[in-house]
């Protein structure tokens, strides 16, 4: 048995309530539950309920064995002194309050459906990476539609909270934080930390001294990188290596260089390469100094901001000492989605939160709907099972119920999974 089983139990009341006493023989009747905590302190609060004919409002509190209150020290925490009654599966101790009086318990072991249990037991033990893939059809478009809106608000407030974070290393810098994330984000998961390594060893206020020399700039993040270390016979990295090596003893930097090491190239295709992603960085930087305050402007059109060129030299190189034939193009449109979903999107409902802006934030759930859905693993799972995935909302969405639902078998937090296991009417 499950605690998280037991919460759901009682949220939803799905036990037998005929004559139902607490442990001690005195009468219960439950008006309401109590909504959910989900912060310190008691399972649930503000629950009303009667014992031998009395009315209560407090908290509830739920274990799977009532020792659980002594386990998890509630004796001592002042917290739990208005919990009026204790939900258990079973009751292997009499509980006491900090005055010695007990606390009512409900015991629900033989109050529960043994078919609820089994349905839930058969749910979250299922091995596929979608526990509901089979019983998903049977669900409405309404309760999928709400869990997507629900999973997709959860992972941007999730991501507004690590900018949170950010913001307070950098003494509430927005432009600075925008930096940050705009720079971990152009390393596209394989190259991700070294180049918010990179973004934190070249402060923006550095950049923003160069910010009318685009070479300037690509000498200072291609030095910092660990790339102008060797003796390569190219005019142009000559160039970067002579102007990095002048700035890196002016702002002190050698300290903080990375490894070329540090960035992994294999498997990547060269539009891809990390040399190349940070030259489209430089260039970035380069057009948009004040990023953020571009970008909070209500008729920004946000695409033409990532509309950049990179210097002459990366148009026919992939790396330093390597020409190709081939043409390179600048940052193509799943790029651009992929920065403005992970960066842009992020960034303007952090800010709305702060500013309490809602329409800024409505502002970023509707660039969502704006572009087209991820094509990946996780999208292409739900696709199999009937979920049309039609746009970027969609799909985010469907990855934070993959990552925080499915795969931590997290059903009783899931309104698809709610409505799953909702008892069969008789």
């Amino acid at each position: 048995m499950q605690e998280s089983f037991l919460h759901y139990i009682w949220q939803f009341q799905y036990f037998d309530k005929k004559e139902l006493t607490v442990s001690s023989g005195e009468k219960l009747e439950v008006f309401f539950p109590g909504t959910l905590n989900n912060d310190a302190g008691p399972d649930f609060v503000q629950a009303k309920v009667r014992l031998a004919n009395m009315d209560w409002i407090g908290s509830v509190e739920i274990h799977v064995k009532s020792s659980g209150w002594y386990d998890h020290h509630h004796d001592v925490d002042g917290a739990y002194e208005n919990v009026v009654l204790h939900v258990v599966w079973i009751e292997d101790k009499e509980v006491l309050r900090i005055d010695g009086t007990a606390i009512p318990t409900l015991v629900l072991k033989d109050r529960v459906d043994e078919s609820l249990i089994t349905r839930y037991q058969n749910l979250v033990q299922n091995p596929s990476a979608i526990p509901c893939e089979k019983l998903f059809p049977q669900v409405s478009d309404l309760v999928k539609h709400g869990m997507l809106d629900k999973a997709l608000m959860q992972r941007l407030e999730n991501k507004a909270e690590q900018i949170v974070q950010l913001l307070k290393a950098t003494n509430n810098d927005w432009e600075e934080v925008t930096y940050q994330l705009m720079a971990r984000n152009f390393g596209f998961k394989i190259n991700y930390d070294p180049f918010f390594q990179l973004a934190n060893a070249v402060r923006r206020k550095i950049l923003l001294k160069h910010g009318d020399s685009l070479m300037q700039i690509e000498a200072l993040l291609f030095g910092q990188a660990g790339f102008l270390e060797y003796g390569i016979k190219d005019e142009y990295f000559k160039e970067l290596q002579s102007e990095y090596k002048v700035l890196a003893v002016k702002y002190g930097l050698n300290n903080q260089k990375l490894n070329k090491e540090n960035w992994k190239f294999l498997r990547l295709r060269p539009a891809n390469f990390p040399t190349i992603r940070i030259a489209q960085f430089s260039a970035l930087f380069h057009k948009n100094r004040n990023f953020f305050s571009k970008l909070i402007e209500m008729d920004i059109d946000i695409v033409k901001l990532f509309e950049i060129s990179t210097s002459s030299y990366w148009h026919s190189h992939y790396r330093f000492g390597r020409k190709t034939a081939r043409s390179i193009s600048n940052l193509g449109m799943e790029s651009i989605n992929n920065l403005i979903i992970n960066t842009v999107v992020p960034l303007l409902v952090a800010y709305g939160k702060s500013q309490d802006d809602q329409p800024m934030i409505d502002r970023a759930v509707e660039m969502l709907h704006g572009i087209k859905a991820e094509n990946n693993r996780i999208t292409k799972s739900w696709n199999d099972i009937g979920l049309a995935v039609k746009d970027s909302f969609d799909s985010q969405a469907l990855i934070e119920l993959n990552n925080n639902f499915c795969l931590k078998r997290r059903c009783l937090a899931c309104n698809i999974g709610i409505e799953i296991l909702k008892p069969i009417k008789s």
